[in-house]
């Protein structure tokens, strides 16, 4: 028998491992600390499942295929090229709601950091706000090189030095909250609002289909690769779980309810929040600097991706029309979608719309409707998928569902 993981298999992982873990996580805590302790409990049981499952689909219908092809490429060939493109929609708008979360998070981190920590007042946010994307974004145009060194300078660091936070705030928990009543309307709608969020932060769908097609590339057979994937998916689930709700617990025990109250109404991650509580100069300066790495490498894959998905349907609508002169005019199509995404985040994050809403009203419910909904869709739909067929396919779309709504339905609820 094979070892667990081999090598390549641990490398992967980590890979999507990195996908999940960015700023997700800092604006989790935030929800979460809304609803007390109960509620936290409740999503904290039926996610890991729920990811595993999900992501295991996704990943499915790309490792099965007889023939290595993307994501896209597999919903074209097995459901024709307007599903495809209908697909690709879908997964541009999962990914680019996310990118205007990142950029206004970003700019209100930095405005903050220099009000609060440097002194520095009256500094005009559009400004501010376009140095910023300018400079994220001047990585990725740098070439692949250059953004592969500067993420791994940022990714791995992270990762250790935010499970050593949570660590490092267990002396500050409150273990009095375990003392709350149960009352079963505030939990329920508490876990509907908290819900949409967790999937945000444990999502790593955008990576599923390279990963998918990297598997059934290496692998000889389609059974092979299928095995190979679920096996990585399972264990990452696991230890995304366990890295991701310890910070969530260690954060939200360690915070005061009108602490992180006040945070919501600011538009500030749980790391800002953390920074301005604090007067150790570690905590006040260190801690931002973090949450600024955690933002930027995030900004980096998603940019990339709503890029691409971008990319993927301008050259559709190019292509309908058959036209010769119009294919050439797509030369530099990555230099015009560069500058159209960053003016276009630009202004939504001077505007600056409350994060926790956006992904719990827009980025969430893409990513449930792409990740939850569409695996269980196809493997009732198309005859080869149908050995994956599982009795939790309908758990998982109902979730799917509950995704999509429940942020919208607690709101009302309130």
């Amino acid at each position: 028998m094979r070892s667990i993981l081999n090598k390549h298999d641990f490398e992967w992982m980590l890979t999507l491992f990195g996908t999940a873990v960015g700023a997700g996580i800092l604006f989790l805590p935030i929800q979460a600390g809304l609803g007390g302790i109960w509620p936290m409990i409740a999503v904290t049981l039926i996610i890991f499942p729920l990811t595993y499952l999900s992501h295991r689909g996704i990943t499915r219908i790309v490792a099965s295929n007889k023939e290595p092809k993307d994501i896209t490429g597999v919903v074209e060939q097995d459901l024709g090229k307007n599903v495809g493109f209908a697909v690709s929609i879908l997964y541009f708008l999962s990914i680019v709601t996310i990118c205007v979360g990142y950029a206004t998070g970003v700019t209100n981190l930095v405005e903050s950091f220099l009000e609060n920590q440097m002194g520095i007042s009256g500094f005009p946010r559009p400004l501010l706000c376009l140095l910023l994307l300018l400079l994220l974004t001047s990585v990725i145009v740098a070439g692949e090189k250059v953004l592969i060194t500067v993420t791994s300078l940022m990714v791995y660091p992270l990762i250790v030095i935010l499970f050593g936070l949570s660590i490092y705030m267990m002396p500050e928990w409150n273990l009095s909250v375990f003392e709350q009543p149960l009352v079963p309307n505030d939990v329920l709608r508490h876990v509907l609002l908290i819900f949409p969020l967790l999937v945000f932060a444990m999502n790593f769908s955008p990576i599923c289909s390279a990963f998918g097609l990297s598997y059934r590339e290496r692998c000889s057979t389609p059974e092979e690769a299928v095995k190979r994937t679920d096996k990585i998916i399972f264990w990452n689930c696991l230890i995304l779980l366990i890295f991701v709700m310890f910070f969530v617990f260690s954060m939200v025990l360690s915070s005061t309810p009108e602490s992180i109250k006040v945070a919501k109404a600011e538009n500030i991650d749980i790391l800002t929040m953390i920074s301005l509580n604090h007067h150790h100069p570690l905590i006040r300066y260190f801690v931002p600097l973090l949450a600024f790495f955690a933002i930027a490498s995030s900004y980096f894959g998603h940019f990339l991706g709503t890029r691409e998905g971008l990319n993927s349907i301008v050259r559709f609508a190019v292509e309908r029309k058959n036209s010769a002169g119009d294919i050439k005019s797509i030369r530099h199509l990555n230099k015009y979608t560069t500058i159209a995404l960053v003016l276009f985040l630009w202004a939504l994050a001077v505007y600056n719309p409350s994060i926790l809403n956006m992904i719990g009203m827009l980025s969430a419910p893409i990513i449930a409707l792409y990740c939850y909904i569409m695996p269980v869709v196809m493997m009732r739909r198309i005859p080869r998928l149908a050995i994956y067929r599982t009795r939790f396919g309908g758990v998982v779309f109902v979730m799917g569902l509950v995704a999509i709504t429940g942020y919208t339905l607690a709101e009302m609820m309130a």
